[in-house]
Formats: C-alpha cells, structure tokens, sequence
C-alpha cells in the first residue's frame, strides 16, 4: 500500500477563497514550560486551503461537517482542459455509484497565488446534474471552486443538495495517473474536523494505493 497527499500545506497568511484576504492567521502564545510550544489561530476560515464542502454549505439543515459518513471511495480521475468542464468527460459506459470523482486540470500550479482565485475552471451544470443522476459518493478538483465567482453557485446547490460533499483546491491529482493506468485500485480518504454546526473544513487529503 501506497499513500499520496492530496493537500495542500498551509500556513499563516494563505489565502482564502476569493483571494482577497489571508484564511489563516496564527500566532505563538507565552507558554510556562521551557521548549514548550503553544499556538493559536486568531482567524481561521474553514474553506481555506484543501477543504471540504458539505451539504450545510448551501442546503440549510442538512449535513454539516460533524455527521457526513466517513467513506473510503474508489477514485475515478479525470484529466480535462476544457472550462467549463462538460459532461462529456464522463465515460456514458462507467459505473459511477458510490466512486470518488476527481477532476485534474493542472490548475494546481497557481495554488498558493492570488492568480490562483482568478479565472479558474469550472464545472458545469450539466456534468454536475449528471454527477447527481450517477450517485456519485463525492467529488474532488485542483481548482479553487466548482462555480465561478459572481454566480448564484448551482454547481454547489446542485451537488450538495444531492447530499455529495465537495473537496476544493487539491494537489497532485497528476501523480495518481500511473497507478490507474497500470490497474491499481485508489481509494481517497479525506476526513474533515468532526466539529457540529460547521459547513465546511481544511482536510488532509490522502490517495491510498492498495
């Protein structure tokens, strides 16, 4: 068994969506006990970083982080340059039920940029209605958003409100490739904070090559 982080690492002063304004900031407090370290964060966004969107996000009373089903997916990847992406990159013939879709569009390279809120790709509503009529078990991108900004967001009301989380602004999907095409089964584990009340949360990301 293999393991490939997913994640994105973050730090005091990453940005968060849209871009704008730091999603994290930490700072050291006095500490009693000599080399010991203490911190906190005086401002920590939620959808900083390689987060998950859960159904809460958009659909009021529903999910919210704390009570999502814990699941280990099979990975379906798939690579597309096209924005929006179409529902054609969907293979009519694959079972789709239950499997972690993941999206690679080599996006990843801005992360950490302001370049990388600006112009980003996007799903469409017809591939996200399609990733609903599939029953989908979550989906993953290496892009900041499923929506453009300044949209009513129906990519996310689409998909949440099917009860299928979202996991935004991921890394290394292109590295995931040579197993696949080898055979190798990937499964995605990608847990968020089990904190009740909460619509979305920084995960650590993680492919498992078995």
């Amino acid at each position: 068994m293999q393991l490939v982080d997913l994640s994105l690492a973050a730090h005091h002063g990453s940005l968060s969506y849209p871009g704008t304004s730091p999603g994290i900031e930490l700072e050291r407090v006095p500490f009693d006990f000599p080399d010991g370290t203490l911190s906190r964060f005086t401002h920590f966004d939620p959808h900083c970083g390689t987060h998950f969107d859960a159904p809460l996000h958009f659909v009021p009373g529903s999910a919210d982080v704390a009570s999502v089903p814990l699941i280990l997916p099979e990975v379906i990847l798939i690579h597309c340059a096209d924005n929006p992406i179409p529902k054609s990159v969907l293979d009519s013939t694959s079972e789709l039920n239950d499997k972690a879709i993941l999206f690679s569009t080599g996006w990843e390279r801005l992360a950490g940029t302001k370049a990388y809120f600006a112009g980003f790709p996007t799903l469409s509503e017809e591939l996200a209605q399609t990733l609903v009529a599939q029953k989908v078990s979550i989906i993953g991108l290496d892009f900041p958003s499923v929506d453009a900004q300044g949209t009513p967001y129906p990519v996310h009301r689409a998909l949440l409100g099917a009860g299928i989380p979202i996991l935004e602004g991921l890394i290394n999907l292109h590295a995931l490739l040579p197993w696949i095409e080898a055979g190798k089964k990937v499964r995605l584990a990608a847990f968020p904070l089990r904190i009740e009340g909460l619509e979305g949360s920084p995960v650590r990301a993680v492919a498992i090559v078995e």
